[in-house]
């Protein structure tokens, strides 16, 4: 049976936090021996800790389906100008929290597993949207801008979530 998407991501999120959970106790061990040095560091037993690929079995990965040939995403209706709206995302934790590293593209600062997971969830599984979205985020110069635009065309999401707050905070490592 083929895992889905969903399935293979969740497998690889398992992977990552069993790896997490190996370096954390590697980092505990060497904490424990810089704080107390002794000329003779063998008596620290690594035996208990396995880091590598040797036991992890490799995920077979299903073959790609082809994929239909995109149509063609209309261009938005300019709109009207309309009285400035009182900011209400001022205090969301995206506004405020620091994003990381500047970069030049917005779709630099996507990681694949980020990729996969807005797509899936904010765009609804359509690549077109997501990259023409990015396309014109990447063509602002404000986070203010960035915002009128993503409460124009995505009125639906819900800018306190927690995939928002990670789209957001990769828009921000291009506006600030």
């Amino acid at each position: 049976m083929e895992k889905s998407q969903t399935e293979l991501l969740q497998e690889f999120r398992e992977e990552v936090a069993a790896l997490k959970e190996r370096i954390s106790a590697l980092e505990e061990k060497i904490s424990a021996l810089e704080a107390f040095p002794t000329e003779e560091a063998a008596e620290v037993d690594f035996t208990d800790i396995a880091i590598g690929i040797d036991d992890v079995e490799p995920v077979p990965m299903p073959e790609p389906e082809p994929l239909p040939e995109p149509e063609p995403v209309p261009e938005p209706e300019p709109v009207a100008q309309a009285e400035p709206v009182a900011d209400d995302t001022i205090g969301l934790p995206w506004r405020k929290d620091k994003p990381g590293l500047q970069v030049k593209n917005i779709r630099s600062g996507i990681s694949l597993l980020d990729r996969a997971l807005f797509i899936g969830t904010l765009f609804k599984e359509d690549f077109a949207l997501y990259d023409k979205t990015i396309a014109e985020l990447n063509g602002m110069s404000t986070l203010d801008q960035a915002v009128s635009y993503i409460r124009e065309h995505f009125p639906a999401w819900n800018l306190k979530s927690d995939v928002v707050y990670h789209f957001m905070m990769c828009v921000r490592k291009k506006l600030g």
